[in-house]
This record gives structure tokens, sequence and C-alpha cells, in this order.
């Protein structure tokens, strides 16, 4: 039977409506960003980090089953918990999973974002956390207005994303290490149901399906 608007709807605290708020705001408050595509050029330049050069554990002997989408940074602990992930996953469906982003380090987030402003986006609104936001926001501002050159205003952003970070600040969640997204919008609804058991069953993750783009963001607990 067709759903009419006119049919009465319950309100108060048991209202649709309230319960949604209730369940969005009981949600991870994950702010999984997409970020716009970088030339070799933009991305060769400064300011550089080498944090997530350092492995904590030698290199896998053999390439993971699953696929890993170029220019994606895994740590060890990361590809390892996704392993465990994968291969319920593939029992349960036959199927491998497509790793479509990875841990950032600041360096690539002030790139991109700079690369987003010049482009004409508003990231107050696009980021939950507003206060952050602004604060990248003026420091473009403030070097765009001084007539910096580029690499600098690039420079400045990722000061204040540094700073963000040292303070427990985290204007994207793939600034924090274990933070993977995974492909699904060529999962079937049974497909989807099982790589959800499959979290649940590996364990040590938090899961969210994201909606823009589709896919499921993962963040894997520290150990």
């Amino acid at each position: 039977k067709p759903y009419s608007r006119s049919k009465a709807q319950p309100s108060g605290p048991s209202a649709p409506g309230a319960q949604r708020r209730r369940r969005a705001s009981a949600a991870p408050s994950f702010d999984c960003d997409e970020l716009p595509s970088l030339t070799p050029e933009e991305l060769s330049g400064p300011p550089y980090d080498f944090d997530l050069q350092k492995p904590s554990r030698a290199e896998p002997e053999k390439p993971p089953r699953y696929t890993v989408l170029s220019g994606v940074t895994l740590s060890p602990e990361a590809a390892a918990a996704l392993e465990r992930i994968d291969d319920a996953y593939f029992k349960k469906t036959g199927q491998r999973l497509v790793v479509t982003s990875g841990t950032r380090d600041a360096a690539l987030q002030a790139k991109a974002m700079y690369k987003m402003i010049r482009l004409g986006a508003d990231i107050v609104g696009l980021y939950r956390n507003k206060a952050a936001a602004r604060e990248i926001k003026a420091a473009y501002t403030k070097a765009t207005a001084a007539r910096k050159p580029s690499g600098e205003v690039v420079g400045a952003i990722y000061d204040v994303i540094r700073d963000q970070i040292d303070r427990g600040v985290y204007i994207s969640a793939h600034l924090r290490a274990g933070a993977v997204d995974i492909r699904n919008r060529t999962m079937t609804p049974a497909q989807k149901r099982a790589f959800v058991q499959s979290v649940a069953e590996a364990g040590g993750a938090t899961l969210l399906e994201e909606t823009k783009p589709p896919h499921y963001h993962l963040q894997l607990d520290p150990k």
C-alpha cells in the first residue's frame, strides 16, 4: 500500500523524526571527507610528513587478497585487521573488499583542503567540526590576503592541522590511525549484511555507513 502523507503521525518523543534524531545523535561522529585528487606536482611539494612512512613491523611477504586503490596508505595494524575482515567476508560472499581510502598525514590533508578552498568549497559547511574548519579557513584567508605564494598558504593550513592534532582535534577521521574506507556501491543488500557481520565477528572496529559518496567507514580500534 502506498505511503500516505495525510496519515496522522505520532508526535512527541515517540515520533519517527524524534527517534531518527536520537539514533543519529547516538551514532559515531566521524567526519569522513572526500578530498579532491592531487596532481603529482601538488603531491610532491612541501610540507612533508613522514609519520606514515615508519612501519611498525616488517612489510608483509605477500600482497593482501583485498584490493587497495593507488595512493592509499594503511598501517600494518590496519592491513592485518582488514585481512581478517576480508577473509570472513569472502567466506560469506566469494567476493573481496576494495579499500578506497586509508590514513592521511597532515601534509596531504593540508594540500587537499587548500585545493578544496581554492576551488570554492565551503569547508565550514562540509565539516562537522565547524570550529576546526574555521581555523583552517582563517589561516587560508590570512595567508592569501598577505599575497603569500601557494606553498606558504598550504604551509599555514598544515600548521593549523598539526596544532589541532596535537590538541586531539581531527578535522577528518582519516587523520586518525586505523581509518579505512570500503567501497560498497557495488555490494548487494545481502553482501552489505555479510560485511557488517564480518566486521562484528572480527571485532576491534567501529563501522559507519556513509552516503556521500556511498561507502563504509571503518575506524579500527588502537591496540
